[in-house]
């Protein structure tokens, strides 16, 4: 997340009605053609079932097959910069986390950086807004291989750090480790493609995209004779800011005032430094998802189900529906995820995921129409969070040299992390930074039976080579606060009260 996003309010609602699933089954006669748009909007919705072998069903290629007892372990953001599984001897709440991760029939996360060796490497810095660059050496992939990771995002605002020449090195590391990506490639259609794992249990597609991103790091189609780009997939947003009847008219006299438009008026809606406002009740921003994009994304959920048993589709996002504002407490997801999420599930998603936030977040068992009840986690928090960043960017130190000369007698002699301390000290000094879950999404008769959250947290304020690695937690009272953050944001999200148990520090969660 960039330091800019962290200061800027952002609440998002759903939006564009127009795509949003139909929940009726019309049921005409076979001379009338049936027509079901029950799977999501990109349903091309069959016109004649005549033209269509009935042994071999279209509809049931839509939904999941998978054994009963089926797990999907997910987590939250990756952020790993070196091999981190031989600390699992000497922090066995580690090893009980990299346990649970092998224990799972798929385990799935973000990665959040680039894997490049330093030595060999031919391309460059591209930080964002006075980011981080993140990175990770070769090892890596290896490594998380060997915790059990079969499938990671690579759609977030940290996939091209280090260029195009970063997104293709990291490729290259996790092909050669046998860690499934999607979310960036090649061409605007590798980037938007499903890519597939083979389990032994059953074969199992991810399809992955970003709404939060670097400019130009988006993949682009090509357009006449312009190419396209490589680059990740990307949901493009339209913001509005909504403001209350009291905040209008000293906009408008301010766009008097600077641009000499609506002198005398009081409009209700408008622009100002290239933002769109309008009235509304209270303040707040508002994103509508690009219709093309959204079409893409739809078309690839569905595909990815008709060639696989069970689908995870996973976004990045740092939009946020409350404590955009604040840097110490925990940010809600943006509300245009609600109908996004609920749209893929129709559309083929077994599991949707959200990462981004630096926090967790809401979690909703959605029951689709078509394909029944299947988990919505609209934020796993972090899962690795390593300041161990050796390769930061001189424009980093130059952006930061007020903040160096505040927090350094000699500030010319900081290093990478004497740097990282005081921006962490800014933005990220917070317990609940350092908290997470690892949800098991178990299914039973192709339906989801219950989702077990495993507390974990990541050593907040151990020393640096040991902080950022993922401990089972023991201690009923912090495994209490790490729930109740979820239990809290649910409900300030506006969804219904979670089905919920506990047995052992672990939560359980049922339809």
């Amino acid at each position: 997340m960039t330091v800019a996003q962290r200061s800027t309010t952002l609440v998002f609602r759903k939006s564009l009605a127009a795509f949003a699933a139909a929940a009726l089954l019309v049921t005409l006669s076979p001379a009338t053609h049936a027509q079901d748009t029950r799977f999501g909007p990109g349903d091309p919705v069959m016109k004649d079932a005549t033209q269509f072998d009935p042994m071999r069903p279209v509809d049931r290629e839509l939904q999941a097959s998978v054994p009963d007892g089926f797990v999907v372990a997910s987590v939250g953001d990756m952020i790993i910069s070196r091999p981190l599984s031989q600390y699992a001897a000497r922090l066995p709440a580690f090893g009980a986390v990299v346990d649970l991760l092998k224990r799972a029939d798929v385990t799935f996360g973000n990665l959040e950086t680039t894997i490049f060796d330093e030595r060999s490497f031919k391309g460059s810095p591209y930080s964002w807004d006075g980011d981080w660059t993140n990175s990770s050496v070769p090892a890596v992939a290896r490594d998380l291989k060997a915790m059990g990771f079969a499938m990671v995002s690579r759609a977030n605002n940290h996939a091209l750090d280090w260029g195009l020449e970063g997104m293709r090195e990291t490729s290259r590391w996790l092909d050669e480790a046998g860690i499934v990506h999607a979310g960036a490639g090649e061409t605007h259609g590798l980037a938007r493609a499903p890519q597939y794992f083979e389990s032994a249990a059953r074969r199992v597609g991810l399809v992955a995209l970003a709404s939060t991103f670097r400019p130009t790091t988006e993949s682009l189609p090509a357009a006449g004779a312009s190419p396209g780009r490589p680059g990740i997939s990307a949901l493009h947003l339209t913001p509005v800011v909504e403001v209350p009847s009291t905040a209008i008219k000293p906009l408008a006299e301010l766009q008097c005032t600077l641009y000499g438009r609506n002198c005398g008026e009081t409009p209700t809606e408008g622009q100002l430094f290239g933002t769109e406002y309008r009235q509304a009740a209270g303040t707040s921003y508002e994103y509508s998802m690009d219709p093309e994009d959204l079409a893409e994304i739809h078309s690839s959920i569905r595909s990815a189900q008709q060639n696989a048993d069970f689908v995870i589709v996973s976004i990045h996002s740092h939009e946020c529906s409350t404590g955009c504002d604040r840097d110490d407490a925990p940010r809600g997801p943006a509300s245009f995820l609600k109908q996004l999420a609920r749209d893929a599930i129709d559309s083929g998603a077994d599991v949707f995921v959200v990462t981004g936030n630096h926090n967790l977040g809401p979690i909703e068992i959605y029951k689709s129409p078509a394909r029944g009840y299947r988990p919505i986690l609209y934020g796993l928090g972090n899962f690795f969070w390593s300041d161990v960043q050796p390769l930061l960017p001189h424009d980093l130190f130059q952006a930061n040299r007020a903040l160096l000369a505040n927090s350094w007698g000699a500030p010319g002699k900081a290093t990478e992390y004497d740097l990282t301390a005081p921006l962490n000290k800014k933005y990220f000094a917070n317990a609940f930074t350092f908290q997470s879950v690892l949800a098991d999404c178990q299914f039973e008769g192709n339906q989801l039976a219950q989702i077990v959250l495993h507390p974990v947290e990541e050593g907040y304020g151990a020393k640096l080579p040991e902080s950022g690695i993922p401990r089972l937690v023991t201690d009923a009272e912090t495994a209490a606060a790490i729930f109740r953050q979820i239990s809290e944001q649910t409900a300030a999200f506006g969804l219904p009260k979670l089905n919920v148990s506990y047995v052992k520090n672990t939560a359980v969660i049922r339809p």
